[in-house]
C-alpha cells in the first residue's frame, strides 16, 4: 500500500482542530503519515497536536516560531516521507474513503495531481465540483486555480526540492499547479465530495485580497503566455486581464472573452467543461446586458453547454438580459 504524508499547517487552530485530526486518523486508507506543523501557535494548537501524537505515532509533530504558510509547507514538504503528498488544512474535515478514492483515481489515470469536490460548511453552504480531467484542469488555470487546495494529492517526486514558490504569497497553491502544469504533469479529479472545506470570518482580509489578486494575475499572464494556443499567445496581456475574476467586464469586452473561448475549444475539445464554465463567469461580470446579448449567451451556450451544477447561474443571467441589467439593479437594491 502507498504511503501518503498529509501536509498539515498550524497557526492559532484550536477551534477547529481537533475535527481535522479526527478525520485524519478515521482514513480507511491506513498507510499514512501526517506531517503537522504548529507555526508558532499563541493558541492550544501545540497542545492538541502533542495529543495526537501521543496517540497516534503516524502523527509527526513540529513546533516552532512563526515562519509563514509557505515556509511551513516547504519545510512538511522536506520531512515528508511518503509517495504521495496530500494537502489539508486545520479547519477542515476530510471524509474517511478521501485517501482510498484519491490514490485509486491516481491508479486508474496515471496522473501526477488529483483534487476533488468540497461542499463548504461553516458561513457558506453549497459545493465547488471542480474539473476532474488534465485537459479542462490545464484549461481551467488559465482563468483561476482550478484545485481545491486543501484536497490535492501530489506525487511526492514533483514537489521535493522545489516545493511552493514563496514569492506567490496567497496563491501558492495556483502558482504550483501552472508550474507543474507547464512541466508536463498529468491533473485529474475525483468527481465526489471528499472534504468539507470551513468558511468563517477572517479566512482572507480585504489587505490580502488585493496582494492575492495581484500575485494571481502575474501568475495568470505567465501561464497564458505558455499555454494559450498559439494563435492566441499574442494576445495573452488582454487575455489575463478579461480573464481576472474580479474584472468587471463592458459588453463589447464580454463578447471577446466568447470569442476567444470559442477558439479555444477549437484547437481543445476536450476542455469544453471548463470553458464553459469560463464564458457563465464572464456574463456574471458584465454590465449593461440586455436583450441584444441574449442571443450572443445562446449561441455560445449551443456550443459550449454548461454543466447541470451552473443551471441555476445561468436562468438568473437569462432574466437579468430579458430584463434588463438596469431593471435588474433595481429590483436587487429594493431586495437589500
Amino acid at each position: 500500500m502507498s504511503l501518503v504524508s498529509f501536509l498539515l499547517p498550524c497557526f492559532n487552530s484550536e477551534a477547529y482542530l481537533q475535527q481535522t485530526l479526527d478525520s485524519i486518523a478515521a482514513q480507511t486508507h491506513t498507510q499514512w503519515e501526517c506531517i503537522a506543523i504548529d507555526d508558532g501557535s499563541t493558541d492550544g494548537t501545540w497542545a492538541l497536536l502533542q495529543q495526537a501524537a501521543a496517540n497516534d505515532s503516524r502523527f509527526k509533530v513540529i513546533s516552532r516560531e512563526n515562519r509563514g504558510l509557505i515556509a511551513t509547507l516547504n519545510e512538511a514538504i522536506a520531512l515528508a516521507q511518503g509517495q504521495w503528498l496530500a494537502r489539508i488544512d486545520a479547519d477542515d474535515i476530510c471524509w474517511p474513503q478521501r485517501l482510498a478514492m484519491q490514490l485509486a483515481r491516481l491508479a486508474e489515470t496515471g496522473a501526477d495531481v488529483c483534487g476533488t469536490w468540497v461542499r463548504f460548511i461553516g458561513d457558506r453552504s453549497g459545493e465547488w465540483q471542480t474539473q476532474s480531467t488534465d485537459a479542462s484542469i490545464k484549461t481551467g488555470l488559465l482563468f483561476n486555480s482550478t484545485l481545491a487546495h486543501p484536497t490535492v494529492m501530489m506525487r511526492a517526486s514533483l514537489v521535493k526540492g522545489a516545493g511552493y514558490d514563496a514569492s506567490a504569497i496567497h496563491a501558492e497553491d495556483y502558482a504550483l499547479w501552472c508550474r507543474l502544469a507547464l512541466q508536463g504533469a498529468v491533473f485529474t479529479g475525483v468527481p465526489a465530495v471528499l472534504l468539507d472545506y470551513r468558511c468563517h470570518a477572517g479566512q482572507i482580509t480585504q489587505a490580502k485580497k488585493q496582494q492575492l489578486r495581484a500575485t494571481a494575475q502575474k501568475i495568470r499572464l505567465d501561464y497564458a503566455r505558455q499555454a494559450l494556443p498559439l494563435p492566441l499567445q499574442a494576445v495573452a496581456t488582454e487575455w489575463a486581464e478579461l480573464l481576472e475574476p474580479a474584472r468587471v467586464l463592458t459588453v463589447s469586452e464580454c463578447r471577446s472573452v466568447f470569442a476567444m473561448l470559442l477558439q479555444i475549444a477549437q484547437f481543445s475539445p476536450a476542455s469544453q467543461p471548463a470553458l464553459a464554465e469560463a464564458w457563465l463567469d464572464a456574463l456574471q461580470r458584465t454590465q449593461g446586458v440586455s436583450l441584444g446579448m441574449c442571443f450572443d449567451a445562446l449561441s455560445i451556450k449551443a456550443k459550449l453547454p454548461i454543466p447541470q451544477s451552473e443551471a441555476k447561474k445561468w436562468h438568473k443571467q437569462i432574466f437579468r438580459m430579458l430584463i434588463s441589467d438596469r431593471v435588474w439593479q433595481i429590483i436587487k437594491r429594493a431586495q437589500a
